[in-house]
């Protein structure tokens, strides 16, 4: 059994939910079944698409924070990492759903086929079982499975999640110097691939700053020393002010990130906002609010997981079922009612997931010494 107790962070499963529902309301607000869209989509689609994938820049730095955490305090209680619990943590926790859809996605495909219909194909399966499809979508873009495109994030983290705990198991003593090394090395790739069509934003590099940037809150915060504790006293206001430029550079992101020279820092902006974000919801004396008192949003961060993985399938279905019905030409049911019905059905499906699958699943990873 584990020799200590292990912090959990109540604020943080709140902030997982947001950063999720950014996501699906990105894959969810859909353009017009025959083609045609109205001016409110158009300018969504020119002027606030982008903004809405940042979501997937929290969950990054949320996975780097609370990855190196687990490790870090493992070595701080028991003078110790174990590398392979660590894995066998890592594969009950991810695997089952991440397969579960590829599964899905061969017999819809084999189902389709079956009946007459035309469907995309599956990506070439050594890329989906090695956890490279980003590497394939570079290559040969996404002319494949809907939903499985979306698995091309979990296969960027399952690399980061293999890469830290081999810097944490041989490069304990060097991981703060390791963390600032990725991040200049995803600044300098960024700004030599940043003319290249999707080689930023699907390229594991780019993502490698988010990563470490929660690597180094978790140090920071697991060392304490003085200027975690003066950090710690941040007055309200202070934290207002942070959060309300954050907002100012959501609503004008477009403007800010225009040219070359801020294009290349752009993830690594957000990113930084995030890592306050972190501190402050785990642990400032005072918070403008605490995300973690509702109930309600922090069993949502619990099951974000199957709410992402889930979205995609029920997406296509449910295009599938209102498709040459005019359904979606309208801009309350693409901006309101699509995104609530897609919501509903996923939130059900990935209930009973969460409840039956990955729960279960996850309980044996407590029979490890270190969970």
């Amino acid at each position: 059994m584990n020799s200590y107790s292990k912090k959990y962070f109540s604020n943080l499963d709140a902030t997982r939910f947001l950063s999720c529902l950014t996501v699906f309301l990105h894959h969810t607000i859909l353009k017009s079944n025959d083609g045609s869209s109205g001016s409110l989509y158009k300018y969504y689609d020119t002027n606030l698409s982008r903004e809405f994938v940042i979501g997937l820049d929290y969950y990054v730095v949320l996975s780097g924070f609370l990855i190196s955490w687990v490790i870090l305090e493992e070595y701080k209680f028991t003078s110790k990492f174990n590398l392979g619990n660590y894995y066998v943590r890592r594969i009950l926790r991810t695997w089952p759903l991440y397969f579960l859809l590829i599964g899905l996605g061969y017999g819809l495909i084999w189902f389709a086929r079956q009946k007459g219909f035309t469907v995309h194909d599956m990506p070439p399966p050594q890329y989906l079982f090695t956890f490279t499809l980003n590497f394939y979508i570079l290559k040969y873009g996404m002319a494949f499975l809907f939903f499985i495109a979306f698995l091309w994030s979990i296969c960027v983290e399952e690399q980061f999640y293999a890469l830290w705990g081999i810097l944490l198991k041989w490069g304990r003593k060097y991981f703060s110097l390791l963390c600032v090394l990725l991040i200049a090395v995803s600044l300098v790739f960024r700004m030599m691939n940043r003319d290249v069509p999707g080689g930023l934003f699907f390229n594991s590099l780019n993502w490698a700053s988010n990563f470490a940037i929660g690597g180094l809150m978790a140090e920071f915060c697991m060392k304490g020393g003085k200027w975690f504790e003066k950090l710690k006293q941040t007055p309200k206001v202070a934290i207002a002010c942070v959060y309300a430029l954050f907002i100012l550079n959501v609503i004008f992101y477009p403007e800010i990130y225009s040219t070359p020279l801020m294009e290349v820092f752009e993830r690594l902006m957000i990113t930084l906002f995030f890592a306050f974000m972190i501190f402050e919801q785990s642990f400032c004396n005072k918070h403008l609010f605490e995300l973690g008192k509702s109930k309600t949003m922090s069993y949502m961060g619990k099951i974000a997981y199957g709410l992402f993985c889930f979205h995609g399938p029920v997406t296509l279905l449910f295009e599938k079922v209102t498709e040459r019905t005019g359904w979606m030409n309208n801009n309350i049911t693409v901006f309101i009612i699509n995104p609530l019905i897609i919501f509903a059905v996923t939130l059900g499906i990935s209930a009973i997931s969460y409840k039956y699958l990955e729960k279960p699943i996850m309980a044996l990873r407590y029979k490890l010494k270190a969970a």
